[in-house]
């Protein structure tokens, strides 16, 4: 059907009110802007959620789309990007704690408390690197995508996602160094 089509086509058809290339859209990047989400907000039910509010954003704004020589993707990643953020600084106003995150009935609380503590130090960590790096560093491990791919997404050449990939590699390594230290 449109597997074979170029995302610049896919959007020219979407544009047109193409129903199937809207779902080869979604089928192309779902999955991977899910892994982002939830990668930065740890929720599953939330990422999931944010993800379809992606792609219904991307659908009621598709006529507003301007091709500049990026992908579509990278679009859907801003999207995504923007949603998190104002998921995140909603977050910080209140504090709470799911209800999943206690385990179940078989697991004692040291189980769920040390998980629930490493997740915090990673995501502490994670956030004294700058913007660039901790968004390089959650999509080339967290996510897995290749260099290329992180290049691609973010438009930025390869060199400079392995150059931000290297500084970030080396600020975590340092923090998580003192944080052993001072332990």
């Amino acid at each position: 059907m449109l597997h074979n089509v170029s995302d610049a086509e896919l959007v020219v058809r979407a544009k047109e009110g193409d129903h199937g290339a809207f779902t080869q859209i979604y089928e192309r990047y779902a999955p991977a802007i899910y892994r982002y989400i939830y990668f930065r907000i740890g929720e599953v039910e939330l990422a999931e959620d944010l993800q379809a509010e992606v792609f219904l954003r991307m659908l009621e704004g598709i006529h507003r789309y301007e091709d500049r020589g990026w992908p579509i993707s990278a679009w859907l990643y801003r999207i995504a990007r923007d949603r998190t953020i104002d998921v995140m600084r909603r977050r910080r106003n209140r504090q709470q704690v799911p209800l999943d995150s206690w385990g179940g009935w078989c697991d004692g609380p040291e189980i769920s408390v040390g998980a629930q503590l490493e997740y915090e130090e990673l995501t502490s960590t994670l956030d004294d690197l700058t913007a660039e790096q901790r968004q390089v560093i959650q999509m080339r491990f967290l996510a897995e995508m290749s260099i290329q791919e992180v290049a691609q997404k973010l438009g930025r050449t390869e060199g400079s996602v392995k150059a931000l990939q290297h500084r970030g590699l080396q600020s975590l390594a340092r923090r998580l160094q003192t944080t052993a230290v001072t332990a």
